[in-house]
This record gives C-alpha cells, sequence and structure tokens, in this order.
C-alpha cells in the first residue's frame, strides 16, 4: 500500500507543480487530472487488494496442498504397514497349511503302519500258540494212567475212543461168544 501512495505522489507531484498555485482558467483540466489520478489510485488499491487475495488464496492453497500430500503420505504409510502385517499373516497361514499338510502325511503313514504291524500280529498269533504248544513239555502218560482211561471209555454209554460195533444177527453174537477166548487174551495183554 505504501508503495502505491508513493508512485501516486511521483505522478501527482509534477503535475500540481506545472499547475503551481495560481488558478488557471482552466481548472476543469486540472481537476479531471486530479480525478483522473484519484481513479487511478482507487484501482490500483483494488488491485492491490485483488492482489492480496489471490497471494492469500494462494498461502491457503499451498498449505492445504502440503497438508493433503502429508495426509497422502501418512495413508501410504498405513497401507505399508498393513501389506507388511497381511504379510506376516499370510507367512503364518502358510506355515500352518504346510504343517497341518506334513501332520496329515505323517498320520495317514502312522495309520497305515500300525494297520500293517495289526496284520502282522493277527498272522503271527496261531504260529505264536503252536509254537507255545510245542515247547511245552508233555510227560509221558503212565500205564496206569492209560489202562483207566481205557477201562472208562469201554464203561462209558458214549465212548470216545473206541467204538462199539453196531449189532448185528444173533449168529454174529454166537461167533463173538465163541471168540471171547482171543479178547481175553487181548485184555491180559493191555492189563500186563
Amino acid at each position: 500500500m505504501e508503495n502505491l501512495s508513493k508512485k501516486l505522489l511521483i505522478l501527482i507531484g509534477p503535475l500540481l507543480l506545472m499547475t503551481g498555485c495560481q488558478e488557471h482558467p482552466d481548472q476543469r483540466i486540472t481537476q479531471m487530472a486530479l480525478q483522473q489520478a484519484r481513479d487511478q489510485a482507487e484501482q490500483s488499491r483494488q488491485m492491490l487488494e485483488l492482489q492480496e487475495e489471490v497471494a492469500t488464496g494462494a498461502r491457503q492453497l499451498v498449505t492445504a496442498d502440503a497438508q493433503s500430500r502429508q495426509e497422502i503420505v501418512a495413508m501410504q504409510h498405513e497401507i505399508q504397514v498393513e501389506r507388511s502385517n497381511m504379510d506376516q499373516r499370510w507367512d503364518q497361514l502358510e506355515q500352518e497349511r504346510k504343517s497341518l499338510a506334513s501332520q496329515r502325511y505323517f498320520d495317514s503313514v502312522i495309520a497305515e503302519a500300525i494297520s500293517r504291524l495289526g496284520m502282522i500280529l493277527i498272522c503271527l498269533l496261531p504260529l505264536v500258540v503252536c509254537w507255545h504248544l510245542l515247547r511245552q513239555t508233555v510227560e509221558p502218560a503212565t500205564e496206569n494212567e492209560v489202562a483207566e482211561l481205557l477201562l472208562d471209555d469201554l464203561v462209558s454209554s458214549t465212548p470216545l475212543i473206541i467204538h462199539p460195533k453196531p449189532l448185528l444177527s444173533e449168529n454174529s453174537e454166537n461167533q463173538e461168544l465163541s471168540s471171547d477166548a482171543p479178547a481175553q487174551n487181548r485184555l491180559g495183554t493191555l492189563n500186563s
């Protein structure tokens, strides 16, 4: 504003000196020149106000631009932090997937091994029983025990060792009576 006042004094000063202190008959020209100078001063003042408004708007624009850039930088930083968190979660998820896959593989291998081991044990069980039976020491039966077993079998109604012959006709009974002597001999040899 001071700059404008100086310019106006420089322009108006020589005009005032030219006109001097005397009144000219053509004072109208002087008044017009003064009016012109006033109008120009008003226009300059308005221009200065307009320039100040433009400068203020430009400052506000620069401030808003700087603030928006800071917000963009902050948002980009947040996005990077979020991406790194997502990457970490993805890595954790991938590690969990790998561990589950390996666990499933080993579980199936172990289940198959247990199944096959069970089948082998089932197949070996009869062999173990036979081996155990073969390893047992069986003491031979004494003659008294054998004779008692045979007598019990002969006397019982359902013999297990010696099966009785079916009854034949009466002729066959007579033949048996006549052949008792050899049977007695047989019994004698068993008792001795």
